[in-house]
C-alpha cells in the first residue's frame, strides 16, 4: 500500500510553534499546517512532521 491511500496521523504543537517552524524550515504556514494535519506526504513533509516532534510535538493516533 503506498503512502497517497493512508492519512498519517495528526501532529499537536503548541501556539506559535507552526510559525516557528515555518521560519525555520523555510516553508509558509499553509504547508506546515497540512503537514501536520498529515495531509502531506513529500519528503518536505515528513521533514516537517520530524522536526515537530523533536520540538515537542505529539502524534494523535487514529483509530480508523
Amino acid at each position: 500500500m503506498c503512502m497517497a491511500d493512508k492519512k498519517l496521523n495528526q501532529i499537536v504543537v503548541k501556539h506559535g510553534e507552526k510559525l516557528k517552524l515555518a521560519e525555520l524550515l523555510g516553508h509558509g504556514t499553509p504547508f506546515i499546517r497540512l503537514a501536520l494535519l498529515g495531509e502531506r506526504d513529500t519528503l518536505e513533509a515528513l521533514k516537517i512532521r520530524k522536526v515537530a516532534i523533536e520540538r515537542g510535538g505529539i502524534e494523535i493516533v487514529s483509530k480508523l
